[in-house]
């Protein structure tokens, strides 16, 4: 029965093996490689056809340049409905600077920084914020010199004396901080020394070989202030800063363009706080701005810093772009120091020469505490009026006898 067993099972998969060798194989890759090659040639076709039947006439292009311009005006004017409150900028003309630099230092003027002996703290406080705020100035001891002073050139006193200074120095401008009364006056002489004429052409042409101007041989023109109302950095604490050597933005008045004796002053006061371009100990950078602004016939000096704000938010920059029309905002903090110069004359020579502007409407202050000193004086006889007057009121009181005075003795 085994053996039978074993005979049947081996006829089965015999029979199984025949069954499966003999069913059909099916190829289905010669299928899937033919379809897409027949469906994509008639469509590059057709659209060949369309290209050429449109680049004849023209007509497919301008429907596109039709659509796109419709496109671009339903655009603007959806932007138009949503930024009604946005003003109307005017684009700023272009500026073409003058001036070609080739990055040399050229402009080498150098400026004399000095003050008179006997001055008060306040002023020496005002000179040393000065000296950090011009980098061109050249810093000098106290000048103790009298009256009677005659130096190498024409005059004698102050302004002899600051002369040969800055010759040896080599400065073409000067600040000189002049104290009188014991440091209750104080004056500020701004010039351009004889130093600044000495560069002459051996010729004797009058051609300045360092500047290319003509100067004359005295130096000048100078100018003197009486200097008031004086607030040195430390003592406003603003809280403006900026970079310590940093060429400012000299801002004037109009008034400087517009006024003859204010021209003049807009000329010294651009070569002594107007930092030259390339100097050494100058930074490439500008973060300040000095403001010179005429009121009630006196020059008030202020020092701002340019202090750029962009936004923190998207939604803060663009409100600050819809009334500004830029992402960030600029503003004015200021810095210190700030002082009002009162012009008194201006000579035509360094320190001294002929007039060429009065201010009439100055006061001298020694005339002013002479008068206050009066006004006291005749406050004090007033008093001393009344006092006499008083005294003969009373004497002059009598009280009338009274009949019943002695009923009673």
């Amino acid at each position: 029965r085994s053996m039978a067993r074993r005979f049947t099972t081996n006829t089965d998969n015999m029979a199984k093996k025949r069954r499966t060798e003999s069913k059909p194989k099916v190829e289905v890759e010669p299928e899937v490689e033919v379809e897409p090659e027949v469906e994509a040639e008639p469509e590059v076709e057709e659209v060949r056809e369309n290209e050429t039947n449109k680049q004849p006439d023209g007509s497919g292009d301008a429907d596109d340049a039709e659509d796109e311009i419709m496109n671009e005006a339903i655009s603007s004017e959806e932007d138009g409905d949503n930024d009604n409150d946005a003003p109307q900028l005017t684009p700023l003309p272009v500026i073409k600077s003058s001036i070609t630099s080739d990055g040399r230092y050229h402009n080498k003027q150098r400026m004399l920084l000095l003050s008179s002996r006997g001055i008060t703290a306040r002023y020496r406080h005002l000179l040393e914020d000065l000296r950090t705020l011009i980098p061109h100035s050249k810093k000098e001891s106290k000048l103790d010199v009298g009256k009677n002073y005659s130096g190498s050139g024409a005059g004698g006193g102050y302004g002899a004396a600051v002369n040969e200074i800055a010759e040896v120095r080599g400065c073409h401008t000067v600040l000189f901080l002049e104290c009188r009364k014991r440091g209750q006056d104080g004056y500020l002489w701004l010039g351009r020394t004889s130093h600044a004429n000495s560069s002459f052409n051996a010729d004797g042409d009058g051609e300045n070989v360092a500047g290319k101007k003509h100067l004359m041989i005295t130096g000048g023109p100078s100018i003197k202030f009486h200097i008031t109302n004086i607030h040195t950095m430390d003592e406003l604490k603003m809280t403006g800063n900026c970079m310590k050597g940093s060429r400012p933005v000299l801002s004037f008045d109009k008034a400087f363009d517009t006024v003859d004796h204010l021209k003049m002053v807009k000329h010294l006061f651009v070569d002594v706080f107007g930092t030259p371009r390339g100097h050494p100990k100058s930074k490439p950078f500008v973060d300040r701005v000095m403001g010179f602004y005429y009121a009630d016939g006196k020059i008030w000096v202020r020092n701002y810093q340019i202090l750029q704000e962009t936004a923190t938010t998207a939604k803060e920059a663009h409100s600050q772009k819809k009334l500004t029309g830029h992402a960030h905002a600029t503003s004015l903090i200021e810095i210190g120091p700030r002082f009002v110069l009162n012009p008194i004359r201006i000579f035509r020579g360094s320190f001294g020469g002929q007039t060429l502007y009065v201010n009439e409407e100055f006061v001298n202050p020694n005339v002013v505490r002479s008068m206050e000193k009066k006004d006291k004086g005749d406050k004090y006889v007033r008093r001393k009026g009344e006092e006499r007057k008083r005294k003969a009121r009373e004497e002059n009181i009598v009280l009338p006898e009274d009949p019943l005075a002695d009923v009673f003795n």
